[in-house]
């Protein structure tokens, strides 16, 4: 068999077919009767054995591809998110996250009516409505109910449920279900009374009879073990359901909803919003103009270097990714995911003895990152580090057994290896 002639893929597949001269195969899973099982590797180099340089120098081992969601949407910390506020995430955002955690929400109308009127209700009293449907979210199960409170109540928060099977109050239709939760909010985050006429029999009992937290509640999190016993991380949860419903991705509705973000406030938040969605889309020219105008707005704020960064990546422009990753790990030298992608480009740009370090520190803050133990593996070979290359392969394969990647590069490593005994392996 002529290894240098082979394409990588089709040498790994040959030889995961061949017979392994010094380890089993990994016995098939048992629900399993046609897979073919992994090779099992071991831990260290072989002692009898070293590696042809030659050889391993022509073959092309699989490198990992850089990870391009690496960069977070930033915010307020939940502890400091108020109940008085606007939206971050759309109408048409909110109603997309219920669909997609259930298709069919048990409601006396239709969800998009229900998501509108939270947006209608709650911005008329200056409530979050994004984070109070997130509320409704979170107690309803998405509107699965299968507690006390039955879909018909139109009780769209627990609304005098207190347990031991109390199906707490009912309302004549969605809308009067909203603005009753909505008013309910209100009652503890403001003293000012509702605009529309009240429609919750509790916001009296709360005005009269609980000073200690009427008005007094003016973020989210002091709900915790007020609206919800013992519920110490009741708010938290709330936020986190707002927060995935607004996350960026290559969806019309998230360009909207980016769009939006920008007319109301054309800031460097804005700006890397509609990037991430452009980016999502690979719009990369107009990712990189929304990346470059967050820049202007805030040169000492580190994320928009990272979005100039993986645009290049995704471009394939390696010079200007390495150069634009330098700027942002100085300025966020302890992101783990930013290091890996760097590594990546300092690989690409055939300086592997740069590369290592760079990898083993992305390791080093992330142990769980197999891409970066394979790139690694990689950056060894090239610089003759074998010993060290097959570690980083028996590491990333632990913790990524079926990527394909680490094994056919543990695959073509092996397939490099000869007896030390070999003459053609001695020094003249």
């Amino acid at each position: 068999m002529n290894l240098r002639r082979l394409p990588a893929a089709a040498l790994a597949a040959a030889l995961l077919c061949a017979p392994h001269s010094f380890a089993a195969p990994a016995p098939a899973p048992k629900d399993s009767t046609s897979a073919i099982p992994r090779p099992v590797f071991p831990a260290e180099l072989p002692q009898a054995k070293n590696v042809d340089a030659k050889l391993a120098a022509g073959l092309h081992f699989a490198l990992p591809a850089p990870h391009l969601d690496i960069l977070p949407v930033s915010g307020p910390a939940a502890a400091e998110v108020t109940i008085l506020g606007e939206p971050i995430a759309s109408e048409e955002q909110m109603l997309a996250y219920l669909l997609a955690r259930n298709p069919k929400p048990k409601l006396t109308g239709t969800p998009k009516e229900l998501v509108h009127a939270y947006y209608e209700e709650a911005e008329h009293e200056g409530i979050r409505p994004d984070v109070a449907l997130a509320q409704a979210y979170k107690e309803t199960g998405f509107f699965a109910y299968g507690g006390d409170v039955d879909w018909r109540q139109n009780n769209f928060c627990g609304l005098g449920a207190t347990g031991n099977g109390a199906k707490g109050l009912s309302f004549p239709d969605m809308r009067t279900g909203a603005r009753a939760h909505i008013q309910h909010l209100l009652a503890y985050a403001s003293t000012t009374p509702p605009k529309s006429p009240i429609v919750d029999p509790r916001y009296e009992l709360l005005r009269t009879k609980r000073p200690d937290v009427f008005g007094k509640l003016t973020r989210w999190v002091q709900l915790n073990g007020v609206w919800a016993v013992p519920g110490t991380t009741y708010g938290q949860g709330i936020l986190a359901i707002r927060d995935r419903a607004a996350l960026p991705d290559g969806s019309d509705i998230s360009l909207h909803a980016a769009n939006a973000r920008i007319m109301q406030a054309a800031d460097a938040d804005g700006y890397i919003y509609r990037g991430l969605v452009y980016l999502h889309r690979s719009d990369l020219a107009a990712a990189r103009a929304d990346f470059t105008a967050a820049q202007k707005r805030n040169t000492r704020r580190p994320e928009p270097y990272l979005g100039i960064a993986l645009t290049h990546t995704a471009e394939g422009s390696t010079k200007e990714a390495r150069r634009a990753y330098e700027a942002y790990l100085k300025l966020a030298p302890d992101d783990a995911g930013a290091r890996y992608n760097y590594g990546l480009t300092l690989l690409a740009e055939n300086a592997a003895a740069k590369a290592i370090p760079v990898l083993r520190d992305a390791i080093h803050r992330d142990a769980a990152n197999a891409d970066a133990q394979n790139a690694l593996a990689v950056a060894l070979i090239h610089t003759k580090d074998y010993t060290g290359a097959w570690k980083a392969l028996a590491d990333a394969a632990a913790i990524a057994p079926t990527n394909t990647d680490i094994l056919v590069n543990q695959i073509l490593l092996q397939a490099c290896l000869k007896d030390i005994s070999d003459k053609k392996g001695k020094k003249k």
